[in-house]
């Protein structure tokens, strides 16, 4: 015979330090019930913007998440830019789209890692933030920080990447896709997260559609959006990328 357990997930719990905060109610390995505050953790960014200039508040802006310094920022200053009808230079567009999927490589790693934390595998954990070192490395050459980037301003971006900084960066992101196939295969041949995952929280196509999953959730459940294609910004309309989806649902590693 089981109870059911409530476990505080956020504001202040370390997989989960952002503005949400999630009580969920567990029956052994089962979510029963779930209690979501969003926004618990209120900032007050919107406030103190009313007394910066355009310029000024993207820097708050850019502190909303402590990993998504290049997401928010960009979605801020590409809607002032469209009201005040700005047209953005070709190139600053391409880096705008270069250190979002920097970022996106980064932020991916990095909530793997705590993925692996939270399972008990900290295995995952370690290699996980190991290899998005260069990652942020990078993100430092480029931008001139590891975090909290500085990057976007209204019009354009901040700082150019520099023609001597290219071929470091291609050198680093050959390094990391070696090291990610070890990882991946690790991860996909472990008997203890097949043990723990396979067939738990099963999200199908049809639930990722009723619930208006975005994102890597849509796509591990076979639906076929991305917003970069859907809806570019940046320089994306101007990319060649595959859309890749998952047809089993978000339910396990494949066996």
């Amino acid at each position: 015979m089981t109870s059911k357990t409530t476990i505080p997930i956020g504001p202040y719990h370390p997989l989960q330090e952002e503005p949400e905060f999630w009580k969920l109610i567990v029956d052994g390995e089962k979510v029963v019930d779930v209690d979501v505050r969003i926004g618990y953790n209120h900032r007050g960014i919107e406030k103190i913007s009313e007394s910066k200039s355009f310029d000024q508040s993207i820097f708050l802006v850019e502190r909303i998440c402590g990993i998504c310094s290049s997401s928010h920022p960009i979605a801020c200053v590409e809607a002032i830019e469209d009201i005040a009808g700005i047209e953005v230079p070709e190139r600053a567009k391409f880096i705008r789209t270069i250190t979002q999927e920097l970022e996106r490589i980064h932020s991916h790693l990095l909530w793997l890692g705590l993925a692996g934390h939270f399972l008990g595998y900290n295995t995952v954990f370690m290699w996980s933030w190991k290899y998005r070192e260069p990652i942020c490395d990078i993100m430092e050459t480029v931008t001139g920080n590891r975090q909290n980037y500085g990057m976007h301003k209204v019009g354009g971006v901040r700082r150019d990447i520099e023609r001597e900084h290219v071929s470091y960066i291609l050198t680093r992101l050959d390094e990391f896709l070696k090291q990610l196939d070890m990882l991946k295969g690790a991860v996909l041949d472990d008997p203890v997260l097949h043990a723990r995952l396979k067939g738990i929280g099963v999200f199908t196509k049809e639930a990722a559609i009723d619930y208006s999953a975005v994102g890597p959730m849509a796509r591990a459940s076979d639906v076929d959006i991305d917003v970069r294609r859907d809806h570019p910004y940046a320089a994306y309309d101007k990319v060649k990328f595959n859309v890749i989806t998952q047809k089993e649902g978000m339910s396990s590693p494949r066996p």
